[in-house]
């Protein structure tokens, strides 16, 4: 049997294990006296007298009972939190910031995987200022289905105004559903938290809107602007960086249960939030305005996870640039089941150091509480060791809705501030419940086409596709362009695709095995294109060509193509004229595009001159433009090629739409290029209408002008 001490285990034994040490001095065993004294009566006081109440204004808890036990578990939990954070494996700089986060730094700046959830998103927000009044607004927020939501807002120094087009609504459908782009607006990552492109081209309305009219779209007008953003903050993060004793307040006064603490547990970890400050320079083109540069600071705001919005009550958020380089943001939010009230931010000096808020007045019960937003309002806070007094004052407000069904409403609006008499610009963003309906028909995005999986071809060796074969999809087996005629001709509900089939990669494989010395000249083009060997690239480029034009199609392939006709036109594919069309891999691309400088042949007639064009396409790979193009792109100079032969439209007038206007990317010009059959251009008319949307009909014909 043991005896004494020895029968107590685990951290009992260690308390007593110290008092055993320690607690024979008479100054340690009097100052543990008067500790376990103190807590005893603290024990004793809120047992007795104080009283649990609810809230101030109907829902902001105030300090009850057990309110600084509490306070002291969440702080200690805060300090160990801080301790334990993960680490980059690096030290922090201006240079290199680092986001402590469980994800690494790299990952957290490029689109996130986005859940399988109602509620899930994907948000980068961006806001500059500069102080001659030039204010932008942008944010892109990916949501499941390839739907996002958009706001972009930008007032220029001379007092115009121009916001998205949809506004009040942000809604935006067919997005790409992996990157930061939508509604014409688009986020690129250049270097992880260090640089960043902000880019728009499309239509802005003039003037404000803050109510949804589905049948005036009002004064819409192009307007295009890049920037690029450059970070000179370190980054903020809301699930490490915020200050503890405004967290421990915050989550002190409520009142805790375990259902309590596992929503609140599972609540951190369901968002990741961080924020960077950097500075805009781009340059920004109204109508057919001269383009100006600007100069603009501002914060960048990402937001993954799932965001509920059914959790938030209110909140605020104040963001500003001073002119002596001094950025802030400082924020108040109610998540009733959660904090009813809690406060967070910073502030960051001239000298880089950061100072997060430690006291605040700022608080939303006098804030709009019961009416709009106020248009002037100040309060005080400490910003570490430094008392900052802040005046803000609206200068123009946005209103718009997100959520689902409009449940929030948004007051963005752009301010003029102050901090300690430093006069400073920025934007303050107020968050409600919105309890109306919503004015505006639910949409959903169209079904996505997508190419075949590489696991999912079975047919990628064989020499010809019908446009109707699942392979024939893959640009990897026939080509660009024959991919992109097999993914319409998927859609016989919405397009009209005239028949046809492609010669695939395997056939153009097949043909320079059957032809060595030309291969061996291709692998020669490509050393000389390189800077393997040295060339005349030019000269080789024709050559190379020369041969290829002279070589003939294997028995096998012939075979192929003339099975395919008979399979596809019966006899009448000798009577019809056909277009032969080159289709490159890799020819189309967000990047770079050269499909048209390849050659096209139409109104090819019987197997022989198809053949012959055959062999051309397949050539005109090899052209100098061709090879100088995916040269400076940096692409593949010899790239697998597959050809289309398909059936000629006897049209009496053929052409081109562009939806964009093919010089400025203008979304309000559509212009169609038209031609009467197959005939040279000889005479050019246009007709033009306008209206929102302006369109240009250019005529190309054979004889007089119409």
């Amino acid at each position: 049997m043991l005896c004494g001490h020895q029968e107590v285990s685990g951290w009992s034994s260690t308390l007593f294990t110290l008092y055993a040490v320690f607690g024979r001095h008479p100054i340690v065993n009097m100052l543990l006296q008067a500790v376990f004294v103190l807590f005893l009566s603290y024990v004793i006081y809120n047992l007795l007298y104080v009283r649990q109440f609810s809230a101030s204004c109907g829902k902001y808890k105030q300090p009850g009972q057990w309110y600084f036990i509490k306070r002291v578990i969440v702080y200690l939990n805060c300090l160990v939190r801080t301790w334990t954070r993960p680490d980059d494996g690096g030290k922090p700089s201006a240079d290199r910031p680092r986001l402590k986060s469980e994800f690494p730094i790299a990952q957290n700046e490029f689109p996130q995987l986005l859940q399988s959830h109602p509620s899930a998103l994907d948000s980068v927000y961006m806001n500059g200022v500069d102080s001659h009044g030039n204010t932008l607004v942008a944010k892109i927020s990916r949501r499941p289905g390839r739907t996002a939501e958009v706001w972009l807002m930008l007032r220029l120094a001379d007092g115009r105004y121009f916001h998205f087009p949809r506004f009040p609504d942000t809604s935006v459908y067919n997005t790409d559903g992996k990157s930061y782009t939508a509604g014409g607006l688009q986020f690129t990552v250049l270097q992880p938290m260090l640089k960043w492109r902000i880019c728009f081209n499309g239509l802005l309305r003039a003037g404000q809107r803050d109510k949804w009219n589905g049948e005036d779209e009002g004064k819409l007008v192009h307007v295009q602007f890049a920037f690029v953003w450059t970070a000179f903050t370190g980054s903020f993060s809301n699930n490490f960086d915020i200050d503890a004793s405004t967290l421990s307040d915050a989550i002190a006064r409520e009142t805790w249960s375990l259902a309590y603490l596992d929503a609140l547990a599972k609540f951190s970890h369901a968002l990741q939030r961080y924020e960077v400050w950097g500075g805009y320079l781009g340059t920004i083109t109204i109508a057919e305005e001269p383009e100006r540069e600007l100069l603009l600071r501002g914060v960048k705001d990402h937001t993954w996870g799932k965001l509920d919005w059914d959790l938030f009550d209110r909140y605020i958020i104040n963001w500003a640039y001073l002119e002596d380089g001094t950025v802030y943001s400082i924020a108040a939010v109610s998540l009733p089941r959660m904090m009813s009230h809690f406060v967070y931010g910073y502030v960051t000096f001239p000298s880089g150091q950061r100072s997060v808020i430690k006291k605040t007045d700022l608080h939303l019960s006098c804030l709009g509480e019961f009416t709009d937003p106020p248009k002037k309002f100040c309060f005080n806070v400490l910003a570490g060791e430094v008392n900052c007094y802040i005046t803000t004052h609206q200068k123009q407000e946005q209103i718009l809705y997100s959520g689902n069904g409009w449940s929030v409403k948004i007051h963005e609006q752009l301010t003029d501030v102050t901090l300690n008499g430093v006069r400073g610009w920025g934007v303050t963003q107020y968050m409600y419940r919105h309890g109306g309906d919503c004015p505006v028909p639910q949409q959903r995005s169209l079904p996505l086409l997508h190419e075949p999986a590489a696991a999912d071809i079975k047919t990628a060796r064989l020499l010809v596709l019908p446009f109707r074969d699942p392979a024939c999809a893959s640009s990897q087996v026939v080509g660009g362009k024959g991919s992109q005629l097999a993914l319409l001709s998927q859609m016989k509900e919405n397009f009209i695709v005239p028949n046809g089939f492609c010669l695939t990669v395997a056939s153009y494989k097949h043909h320079l095995q059957d032809n060595a010395s030309l291969e061996a000249a291709i692998q020669h083009l490509q050393d000389v294109a390189y800077g393997k060997q040295e060339g005349d690239l030019q000269a080789l480029s024709k050559a190379v060509m020369a041969q290829f034009s002279a070589t003939k199609l294997s028995l096998s392939i012939e075979a192929a193509v003339l099975r395919e006709l008979n399979a596809l036109f019966d006899n009448e594919w000798q009577h019809k004229p056909f277009a032969v069309r080159s289709s490159a891999v890799g020819e189309d691309g967000a990047e770079a595009s050269f499909a048209g400088q390849m050659v096209t042949f139409l109104g090819t007639i019987g197997l022989s001159e198809i053949n012959k064009a055959i062999v051309k396409c397949w050539s005109s790979s090899f052209a100098n433009q061709v090879i100088e193009y995916r040269r400076n792109h940096g692409q593949v100079v010899a790239a697998d090629m597959g050809v289309c032969i398909q059936e000629m439209v006897q049209a009496d007038t053929a052409g081109v739409l562009f939806t964009r206007d093919p010089v400025s990317g203008n979304p309000g010009i559509m212009t169609i290029n038209v031609s009467y059959g197959l005939g040279e251009v000889k005479r050019l008319m246009f007709w033009q209408r306008f209206s929102n949307v302006l369109y240009y009909i250019s005529v190309v014909g054979l004889s007089a002008i119409l």
